[in-house]
């Protein structure tokens, strides 16, 4: 691995089965294109404090920590004015009795950190750490590792991946090591002998003093800070600015904590931490996979997928778990359980995937399902397999797509030949018409999951009764394999409930849901850490929870994200602010927004919040239908963009 390796693509490419919720697929290959724009922006603005700083930004906080230190020796060198008690010996002394570390990076273009906990052995090595990443291109991420193993909970796909690595660790270590001044003193020196750097240094007083630097580069339009303690001469904050509109903005800022404070070790272990909804897949305790043994590559691939459906066909759930990277059985069984394999009809030939995969194959497949009406049919599909999913057992070889039990149990209607025979807007205009209709046996015909699950249920409160303003002329992308279909609906009022609380640090109201009439959870919005205490924050500490809830929804409604970051989640403002992206991109209007009408407020009956009554009259809802037609019926189904 190269040294200047991204740690967020080493996270990346740790393989996990992707999510079976359609339309998440959908977005996160949205969101990969807008990220990607993003990433083409930001290099060029990126702040590096000198050469030794990688182009990840994830070992940004450390280099750029490393440089800043050796920063302020350096000007005990060549800054008279510089208090002595700022000694090179000292910055060095300091750092090297450093045995923990919490960072928080912000970077300009993401509304919540990412976030780091490093903790040493008192020897130089690393010996666990944590980090969330909260925008990857498999959404938001939380790692943990410690030389027993590493774990990643996948938050948007609901997935969990219990592992060993070898590659983790040295990333760890070589984060942790950057934190050492005396691996950027030359290149400082340098620069600072060069006249590259200007250098101002400011010391504040009160009762959080610090010593403020700043550094200008000539010939660059630059500058970067650091804040430092004085009384532990260890750095608490840095930021980087660059010319915007006529005044230096913030690009990036770092806070850094906890230096040498006792972290839980429960900080270090996720398993606990997961919801009753999330998939798990164990690679530390049981072995996943197919040994490729003396077959051929794709004779493995073969023998791989031949080996699940059989699995099926025997209700060895155990066995089929463990193939598709070490899914527990109990998640096996509910996600393969879910209909009758009777037998293998046909699998392969293998075909190599250049594109995905070194040695990454498309197994086609036949199997014979058996329906819970009792009709049998034979379900034709395309599994993906690969080895090395467990880095332990490399030439073991795991199906990580393409088993979507769901696609399985797809009708094929007696007059399915009429809607295989739709072009994709009279697709969209139909599936529209059965919502406008309220004709849920039609809808049912272009949605990818059985009639019982909750997402038609939540379907109905949402669509049913739209009117259909307009469609527009569908387009592909080279990303996707479906069709976009750009329409304009209104949708009908609808009435819900939010539920606040103010047991946080806060003691201000903030949302933890919405939740329809019936008091059942329609969006849990789970804060990860403590609401911030605001600079106002009585004023809103003051507020009822009517009234919060009002502001929540003005703010929502003009997308005002700052206002919005002081009653939901940071997550959700994420989330706000990638759907102000995707407009964008596709040149959608967003400053027609709905009316909410916010009733009365009463207590839950456990005491421990408030549920607010809201009217919600929206306004026309511009967006694009994703369907696509690469099922077992060829018709085409929705696939995301509502």
């Amino acid at each position: 691995m190269r040294s200047t390796e991204p740690v967020e693509h080493l996270i990346a490419s740790m393989k996990a089965k992707p999510s079976p919720e359609l339309d998440a697929r959908v977005h996160r290959a949205i969101d990969a294109a807008v990220a990607e724009r993003s990433r083409e922006t930001s290099v060029s603005h990126k702040s590096l404090l000198g050469t030794i700083l990688m182009k990840s930004t994830t070992t940004k906080w450390a280099a750029a920590a490393a440089i800043v230190l050796v920063l302020v020796a350096a000007i005990v060198i060549f800054d008279k004015s510089t208090p002595r008690a700022f000694g090179l010996e000292r910055v060095i002394a300091a750092y090297n009795s450093v045995r923990s570390l919490h960072v928080k990076d912000y970077k300009a273009d993401l509304v919540e950190p990412n976030e780091f906990w490093i903790v040493s052995d008192g020897q130089g090595h690393v010996a666990k750490a944590r980090y969330f990443l909260p925008e990857t291109e498999d959404g938001a991420k939380l790692i943990a590792w410690t030389p027993a193993g590493s774990e990643i909970w996948f938050k948007t796909k609901r997935r969990y991946l219990a592992f060993q690595t070898k590659r983790i660790a040295p990333w760890m270590q070589h984060l942790f090591d950057l934190s050492q001044p005396e691996l950027a003193l030359k290149k400082v020196l340098e620069a600072q002998k060069s006249g590259k750097v200007t250098i101002r240094t400011e010391q504040t007083g009160g009762l959080q003093p610090f010593v403020k630097f700043t550094a200008t580069y000539k010939g660059q339009p630059r500058v970067d800070v650091a804040y430092v303690d004085p009384s532990t001469v260890l750095v608490t904050r840095l930021e980087s600015y660059r010319p915007q509109n006529g005044t230096n903005a913030l690009q990036w800022r770092m806070d850094f904590s906890d230096y040498n404070q006792p972290l839980d070790d429960k900080l270090f272990s996720l398993r606990s931490e997961l919801p009753k909804d999330v998939r798990i897949a164990d690679q530390l305790t049981q072995v996943s996979g197919v040994a490729q043994g003396s077959l051929t590559d794709e004779q493995a691939a073969a023998e791989t997928v031949r080996q699940f459906f059989q699995a099926l066909v025997d209700k060895d759930y155990k066995k089929a778990g463990l193939i598709v990277c070490g899914e527990v059985e109990e998640d096996a069984r509910k996600e393969y359980g879910v209909l009758t394999v009777t037998a293998v009809q046909s699998v392969g030939p293998p075909v190599l995937q250049t594109n995905w995969e070194k040695r990454g194959y498309k197994v086609p497949c036949a199997v014979e399902v058996v329906h819970a009406d009792g009709q049998k049919t034979t379900w034709k599909t395309d599994a993906y397999v690969r080895p090395g999913d467990d880095e332990m057992h490399p030439n073991n070889w795991n199906i990580t797509g393409g088993v979507n039990m769901y696609q399985a149990d797809l009708t094929i209607l007696p007059d399915n030949a009429k809607y295989e025979a739709m072009t994709p807007k009279e697709a969209a205009a139909a599936f529209f018409q059965a919502c406008a209709d309220n004709n849920w046996d039609e809808v049912i015909k272009f949605w990818p999951e059985p009639s019982d699950t909750n997402s038609i249920n939540r379907l109905k409160k949402y669509l049913g009764g739209l009117q259909v303003i307009s469609l527009g002329e569908p387009y592909q992308t080279n990303s996707y394999p479906g069709w976009f279909v750009p329409y304009e609906i209104q949708l009908p009022p609808r009435d819900y409930l939010v539920r606040v609380d103010n047991t946080n640090q806060a003691h201000r109201y903030v949302l933890t849901g919405t939740y329809d009439t019936d008091l059942r959870l329609d969006d849990e919005m789970a804060w990860t850490s403590e609401p911030a205490i605001l600079p106002d924050n009585d004023r809103y500490a003051a507020m009822s929870p009517a009234q919060v809830v009002q502001a929540w929804a003005t703010a929502d409604a003009k997308y005002d994200l700052d206002e919005l970051a002081k009653f939901v989640p940071p997550a959700n403002v994420a989330q706000a602010q990638r759907e102000i992206a995707l407009a964008k991109q596709r040149g959608i209007d967003l400053t027609q927004q709905q009316t909410v009408q916010v009733g009365e407020a009463f207590q839950a009956s456990d005491g421990s919040g408030w549920f607010v009554k809201c009217h919600e009259i929206p306004a026309p809802k511009k967006w694009h239908l994703a369907i696509r037609n690469d099922n077992p019926a060829h018709r085409f189904l929705f696939d995301g963009g509502l």
